[in-house]
């Protein structure tokens, strides 16, 4: 199965409101929306971390590609680890991850088994893998935003 891991896009900063209520800045939106773009297939979903940033990456990514998204508790910050992956009801081929940093990274990085692979804010991994396991994916595609608004023009 193939699954795209998506940092969400640039957010506020941090202090001018509780954490979990920050909201895309326009230059995050632009980026999320030139990452949706490069997306290599079509989603069968979207899974997103229930923090109001992810939740915006999401709907930006489920309206470039006319697919649903779902909020799943499993992605919070606190909580995505490859266990909680194995939890999310309906995960497989094309689904798309929307989560934070560092967990993202983690994750992503356990996955291909070495390193760490780092994602900027609004980042794309793509992983290609026969199950949710360590160190048994292989890292397909990794797309930082400022390459992604380079090649996608609004």
């Amino acid at each position: 199965m193939i699954i795209a891991f998506i940092r969400h896009g640039k957010a506020e900063p941090r202090g001018a409101k509780p954490d979990e209520e920050r909201s895309l800045t326009g230059e995050g939106r632009r980026d999320v929306e030139a990452i949706a773009r490069l997306l290599p297939f079509k989603p069968a979903i979207i899974f997103t971390s229930p923090l109001k940033r992810a939740v915006e990456t999401a709907e930006i990514i489920a309206r470039v590609h006319g697919v649903e998204y779902r909020v799943a508790e499993e992605l919070s910050p606190a909580m995505l680890c490859l266990e909680s992956l194995k939890k999310i009801s309906g995960l497989g081929d094309k689904s798309v991850i929307v989560a934070h940093a560092p967990s993202i990274e983690r994750v992503v990085s356990s996955l291909v088994g070495g390193g760490y692979i780092h994602m900027k804010a609004g980042g794309l991994a793509v992983i290609e893998t026969e199950e949710i396991e360590a160190g048994v994916g292989r890292l397909e595609l990794l797309i930082q935003p400022y390459i992604a608004s380079k090649v996608v023009k609004p």
